[in-house]
């Protein structure tokens, strides 16, 4: 697995929210970003989920509140970046980590409402939260938007269904991130994109609980392993710190080389 990092302050002073915190990817950010001197608003539309992030930052010494939201709503979403400005003080970075995959989406759905589920949370969640997060954002800061490697690239044929919304909405976050990071690069906003492969998260354990599925997902990455939550973490660190201060509109992969092949 990835070696371990040292602690710092690569944030110090910096007020962060990070969307679907209660855990996977959202969790670990809270908690990198915590441990690197953020103030941390950790939302999730999971109220218990969202307090048991916080507390875990709160015992470790760090400062967290917890936020509820369901971010594909958009009262919800603005209220949930007001509600980090208001308990922060303002806000400097945003990690916009809240998704959703078909694979959980109840079994009576039909295509259709399934495509709105994960398009409203995915994409329009994305798009809700960051458009109200540049208003608050008046002396500049960074945005990070949660993509995935298939939204720079199609599923291989024993993977895919060729409707699945998950690809075409994590394309569209994507072209949003460039869009955003032409549109507010003047004012000293940054907007970038992280697109992770198979990580270890409960969003992905459907899948990598099956063995045989596991060592398949494991194949198809060249470093022959799954990534971790905390290693997309260190990117989105590296993203929302002053060390990429000229990077903006970017789509990095953290991907252990799978789109390189």
């Amino acid at each position: 697995m990835g070696a371990k990092r040292g602690g710092g302050a690569r944030l110090q002073g910096r007020r962060a929210l990070i969307t679907g915190a209660g855990s996977g990817i959202g969790a670990a950010v809270a908690a990198m970003f915590a441990r690197h001197g953020a103030a941390v608003a950790g939302a999730d539309r999971d109220a218990e989920a969202a307090a048991q992030t916080a507390g875990t930052i709160a015992a470790g010494g760090g400062r967290a509140v917890p936020i509820t939201a369901d971010v594909s709503v958009r009262r919800e979403a603005e209220a949930c970046v007001d509600g980090a400005v208001a308990a922060l003080g303002g806000l400097d970075i945003v990690v916009n980590s809240a998704g959703v995959t078909p694979r959980y989406a109840p079994s009576d759905w039909d295509y259709e409402r399934i495509w709105d589920w994960v398009m409203a949370v995915n994409l329009k969640g994305t798009y809700l939260v960051s458009r109200r997060a540049v208003q608050a954002m008046t002396g500049g800061g960074a945005i990070v938007n949660l993509s995935s490697i298939y939204g720079l690239v199609g599923r291989p044929m024993f993977f895919g269904t060729g409707d699945d919304p998950y690809p075409a909405g994590k394309a569209g976050v994507i072209g949003l991130t460039r869009d955003m990071a032409n549109g507010f690069g003047a004012r000293g906003i940054r907007v970038n994109a992280l697109c992770p492969a198979f990580v270890l998260t409960p969003l992905t354990r459907t899948l990598t609980g099956d063995p045989a599925w596991r060592a398949r997902m494991e194949a198809m990455q060249p470093l022959g392993r799954l990534g971790t939550a905390e290693e997309v973490a260190y990117a989105a660190l590296f993203l929302a710190s002053d060390e990429a201060s000229f990077i903006t509109g970017a789509a990095l992969p953290v991907d252990g080389g799978y789109t390189s092949v």
